[in-house]
């Protein structure tokens, strides 16, 4: 997706509208998320661990199979109580100006691919900045939401880094059978919970203390989780099975009407035909 810097310059007079629609995430199986956000989450979803460049990283699993979120509905709509962080900020984003020679500073942009910042918006919207070239109350907010994502992602980092540093991760693969075979998700990680009762009170100390043992705990409790992916997943497995069938009956009832048409029709020329020899 193409990110756009917001500047005065090129935005004076531009507007913003929320986003109507989550379909761009349909197929997010995982999503990053906060240790902010896991109070929230550890009741409706599997909080798991991904490693990536011997970097560990904190999501949700919101899908039983690779590229299906399963918290949104064929329309695209949320479905679920809790939007995480990183979906309610959009379309504007913190990211590096590539033509700045500060390449740690971040400022604020907004996603292009999602159409909701424009110059000229046909339904109601609130405006980028104010008459002084401020940014407007509501834009100030929102700024000031993406930057308290960037400084509880410093916090949830440390508190990940001192669970890697403990050494008590651990692979987690998830199976799930379907009618046309088993699918498994990898690369998942979860807490190995007798390293975890082992570790010594030092580790634990300081685990306690940059928040990594929330973290731990959230894991393993939100396991549970699963059944309730299983559950979204039977429904939408349902739902479109229903809709299969629905449209077959409708194809059917389509090449019924059809056929009885034309059944028509011959009867009528035949009858035409009939009158005309008997002239």
């Amino acid at each position: 997706m193409k990110v756009i810097p917001i500047s005065k310059e090129n935005h004076s007079d531009w507007s913003y509208v929320g986003l109507s629609s989550y379909q761009h995430t349909k197929n997010d199986a995982i999503v990053p998320i906060l240790m902010a956000e896991i109070d929230r989450i550890i009741s409706t979803n599997p909080i798991i661990f991904i490693e990536n460049d011997e970097k560990l990283g904190l999501y949700s699993l919101q899908g039983l199979l690779p590229n299906m979120n399963l918290m949104i509905n064929n329309q695209g709509k949320w479905t679920q109580n809790y939007i995480p962080a990183r979906y309610r900020s959009l379309p504007f984003v913190l990211a590096t100006d590539s033509n700045s020679k500060n390449t740690e500073e971040k400022v604020l942009c907004f996603i292009e691919d999602l159409n909701c910042v424009a110059k000229s918006i046909n339904r109601k919207s609130t405006k980028i900045f104010n008459s002084n070239e401020d940014l407007s109350e509501d834009m100030n907010r929102v700024f000031e939401f993406l930057k308290s994502i960037e400084q509880n992602e410093l916090v949830t980092q440390k508190a990940l880094l001192s669970i890697k540093e403990a050494d008590i991760i651990e692979d987690w693969s998830l199976s799930i059978k379907l009618s046309d075979g088993e699918r498994t998700m990898k690369g998942l990680k979860k807490i190995n919970i007798k390293k975890l009762k082992s570790l010594s009170g030092k580790i634990l100390e300081k685990l306690n203390i940059t928040g990594g043992l929330d973290i731990c705990f959230a894991n393993i409790l939100s396991l549970n989780n699963i059944e309730n992916l299983k559950q979204l997943l039977i429904s939408r497995t349902q739902s479109i099975q229903k809709k299969k069938e629905t449209n077959e009956n409708k194809s059917l009832r389509d090449l019924t009407l059809e056929k009885q048409s034309k059944e028509k029709k011959e009867e009528m020329d035949n009858l035409v035909k009939n009158l005309l020899l008997e002239d």
